[in-house]
């Protein structure tokens, strides 16, 4: 499993085969749920099989293509980790089965390109986060969205501050007029409280180790600037702040104890700042399409957002992902035909959504309801 960014988009865009399969379900965790989720999942084979006969494939080439994923919903460990969504995505020379913190609808689409609309909330919008939880002992990343919050793999970051700075060494150098515990070692501990500050040398020392922990969390978010969340102690807030580059760091983040925190704590906690931040860049890029609406700079046309993505001329778009267009686009001559669903198109929504997320526009996959004036999709050029 891939972590999602737009450098994982772009691969995914491009890897065009004969048939691309392209499933989205949501999942559960426990309960009597997860056996209804293989059962709607066997469903959603069958639906491929039959899109597959009905492009002429022989009952072999099927089976070939369809047996990764066979295998993958007969083995029963599989349904007991999953996360809120399951994404699956097939062709000849390529299978992978991915988990995202996301309830997707159900959807199953057969193309020559994968059909990656339903990822595009989770990179902008009302999508994914981050949650750095900074405590004495243990430092956390956490992958959150509307619906969930889950740990990460953060074994790229420091462990802790003294194994990053060899504490017990600094403090055996030092000379204090008062002093903490002693451990069993004889070495002092405890270089900073939850409920104190901390002197000019403890300072310098957290933002030293914080200095490492932005240098490769930055590295980490380099391809996108989603929001990252502090949570920590209040003093240790100001001290990160001072040392970070990601340019999505919010200012309000969770204070207290993160140890303390249960998963779902935190979540409640980070999502009030950050569903506010989402909120608030929907509604400015709403309010300039209002006020352009009318004007050359507002597109609100397939035959017109198209091209114009494909060319990195989209600034802001809004698509509907409960929507389609199916058709075929030629790229070279920017020209494109609408078709049915059986002629074996693509969703044009979700090209020209893809073209202008790696062109880097920024684009906000909601329900029809809420696109500009109620369309299918809006957007606006840069010029």
């Amino acid at each position: 499993m891939e972590r999602l960014s737009i450098d994982y988009l772009k691969k995914l865009h491009a890897h065009e085969s004969e048939h691309c399969i392209s499933l989205y379900m949501p999942t559960h965790k426990v309960g009597n749920e997860v056996r209804q989720d293989k059962i709607r999942f066997k469903n959603l084979l069958n639906q491929a099989v039959e899109l597959l006969k009905n492009k002429g494939l022989r009952d072999a080439e099927i089976d070939d293509l369809m047996k990764p994923l066979e295998e993958f919903r007969d083995e029963s460990p599989n349904w007991q980790k999953l996360s809120d969504g399951l994404v699956i995505f097939r062709s000849k020379s390529h299978f992978e089965v991915n988990q995202f913190p996301q309830n997707f609808s159900e959807l199953l689409v057969v193309g020559h390109r994968y059909h990656l609309k339903p990822l595009l909330p989770l990179l902008n919008g009302d999508g994914l986060y981050y949650l750095l939880a900074l405590s004495q002992n243990t430092i956390s990343l956490y992958e959150g969205t509307r619906f969930s919050i889950s740990e990460v793999d953060s074994s790229f970051l420091p462990e802790n501050l003294a194994k990053a700075l060899r504490i017990d060494e600094f403090l055996d150098s030092q000379q204090f007029h008062t002093g903490g515990p002693v451990t069993q070692s004889g070495n002092r501990a405890a270089l900073f409280h939850g409920h104190g500050g901390a002197d000019e040398d403890q300072k310098s020392l957290i933002q030293q180790f914080f200095r490492q922990i932005n240098k490769e969390l930055t590295t980490f978010l380099s391809d996108r600037n989603v929001p990252l969340v502090l949570a920590g102690v209040e003093y240790l807030h100001p001290l990160y702040h001072q040392v970070n580059s990601h340019p999505g760091l919010l200012k309000k983040g969770v204070t207290g104890n993160a140890d303390s925190f249960s998963a779902d704590e935190l979540h409640e906690r980070s999502w009030d700042i950050v569903s506010e931040v989402f909120a608030n860049e929907q509604k400015e890029a709403e309010k300039q399409f209002t006020e352009l609406n009318g004007s050359s700079k507002v597109l609100t046309s397939i035959e017109e957002i198209l091209p114009a993505a494909t060319q990195g001329k989209l600034q802001t778009l809004f698509i509907a992902i409960d929507e389609h267009i199916w058709g075929r686009f030629d790229e070279t001559a920017m020209e494109l035909r609408l078709e049915k669903l059986n002629e074996s198109p693509e969703d044009l929504i979700d090209l020209a959504a893809i073209k202008a997320l790696v062109n880097g526009g920024k684009v906000y996959g909601v329900k029809r309801s809420d696109v500009p004036r109620g369309l299918q999709l809006a957007g606006i050029t840069r010029y």
